[in-house]
């Protein structure tokens, strides 16, 4: 007896889904292209790109000294982390390639030998799955969103690294400025010192006034040992972040800190681009469309396995007719797999809703940030520096002429060794809330500002 059973349909189909082909590149693509666009960058790590042409773009960004721009791309292009991220994507398009591969066919075979000694006799099937027919294009449309997914959230890591680099940029070129700033509080603690040393050599001072300023002195230099190590740790954490190491010498930052206000958009339009371009909302989107497709695929799977075909047998003559297989849904209706894929939807649901609010209370709390420390800023500059600065002269006047003690100078020193200090702090507050903001809205500074200008005609 000979028994033969196979899917008419899948083997129609099968030569057509043996031909795909696992090709990610199209995919890092789009990857690229919302990174670049995120963040401003012009050139983004590709897993394509020969290592040789990321070298050479890694030595061109490095050779003049780096801006914040420039920065920012060398890390999107020489990170490790995020080039092992790209992988997600690659994986996720693998996936996707199987959701659009029919199932195996099984082929079953059997030889019996009959014990009454007759002729052996042999049985064979070939089953193939109906179902597929109508599953597949579930499957992809699932993976696609899994996928889409995917490239939002390489996207999103790779502008929270973005961020994080402006933010290690700016405290380093801060650091930088305070580390001159120690240095100058060393200067002014020592002309000090030495006018009470030049006083009481000439009896016109006490040796209480000198060691005072021995002591003052001696502070200032213990803050340009941890001024020396904060600027050193600084800038090792922004190498980190660009993918160097010590032994890639310190590049060179070129770009100042902004001391002036500028000129941003007004918080409702800044919630709106967050709403519309961060990527996190977007992968958040992105995995309820997935999840709504799998609720409706589960939906439609009361009937998990139909096998069509023909079945012939040998019994004398040749015996030849449609076969079917069916698995009745009497236990199992997928009741249990419809309420789960329902219990993920709305949960994703409420993870939308709470990026969406997170969102929007980012950039309400860095535009407030931003514009304080401005405002912050702006009295420093135009009051608390000058009137310190004049009162240390004064006070040092006094006590050269003998007018005063040493006391007052000290205290006029500190108030200006501390105002200069908090200057470059308010600078540091300010220019992280800016990136930030950037992050928050997942807007490049350069198109923020840009629009603003050109609305206001600047």
């Amino acid at each position: 007896m000979v028994r033969i059973r196979a899917s008419a349909a899948a083997a129609g189909l099968l030569g057509l889904a043996a031909c795909r082909s696992v090709n990610s590149g199209p995919d890092y693509d789009r990857a690229v292209d919302e990174i670049s666009s995120v963040t401003g960058a012009e050139s983004v790590f590709h897993p394509d790109t020969a290592p040789a042409a990321i070298e050479q773009r890694v030595g061109d960004l490095l050779q003049d000294g780096l801006g914040l721009s420039e920065a920012v791309e060398l890390g999107l292009l020489n990170n490790p982390a995020l080039q092992a991220s790209f992988r997600d994507v690659g994986m996720a398009h693998a996936d996707r390639v199987q959701a659009s591969l029919l199932t195996n066919p099984s082929l079953t075979a059997a030889l019996r030998f009959p014990i009454s000694g007759d002729a052996s006799e042999f049985e064979g099937g070939l089953f193939g799955s109906l179902l597929d027919i109508w599953q597949v294009p579930e499957r992809e449309r699932i993976a696609d969103h899994a996928l889409q997914h995917r490239v939002f959230e390489l996207a999103h890591r790779a502008a929270l690294l973005a961020s994080d680099i402006r933010v290690a940029y700016v405290e380093t070129t801060s650091s930088d400025r305070l580390l001159e700033i120690a240095k100058e509080n060393r200067e002014s603690a020592k002309h000090l010192f030495e006018l009470a040393e030049a006083r009481l050599a000439a009896a016109a001072g006490t040796t209480i006034d000198a060691n005072l300023a021995r002591l003052e002195l001696l502070e200032t230099e213990v803050a340009l040992l941890d001024a020396e190590l904060a600027a050193g740790e600084a800038r090792r954490r922004l190498l980190a972040l660009l993918g160097l190491g010590p032994q890639d010498g310190r590049p060179r930052l070129v770009e100042a800190l902004d001391e002036r206000p500028l000129p941003l958009l007004p918080r409702g339009e800044l919630e709106a681009l967050a709403l519309a371009r961060r990527l996190d909302v977007r992968a958040a989107q992105e995995a309820v469309h997935q999840a709504t497709a799998e609720a409706e695929r589960q939906r439609g799977l009361l009937l998990r396995n139909v096998d069509v075909g023909v079945a012939a047998e040998k019994a004398g003559d040749w015996s030849l007719g449609p076969g079917v297989h069916i698995e009745l849904p009497i236990f199992d209706q997928n009741q249990a797999q419809v309420a789960k894929a329902l219990e993920a939807l709305s949960q994703r649901e409420m993870v939308l809703v709470a990026t969406r609010l997170a969102a929007t209370q980012e950039v309400t709390s860095a535009l407030a940030c931003a514009e304080a420390s401005w405002d912050a800023l702006a009295i420093y500059r135009e009051d608390i520096l000058t009137r310190s600065a004049e009162t240390l002269a004064q006070a040092r006047q006094s006590y050269q002429l003998g007018k005063t003690t040493i006391l007052p100078a000290l205290e006029a020193q500190r108030q200006l060794l501390a105002a200069r200090s908090a200057y470059a702090r308010r600078l540091l507050q300010a220019a992280t809330a800016l990136s930030d903001l950037e992050r928050a809205t997942g807007t490049p500074r350069e198109h923020l500002l840009k629009k603003r200008m050109k609305e206001g005609g600047l």
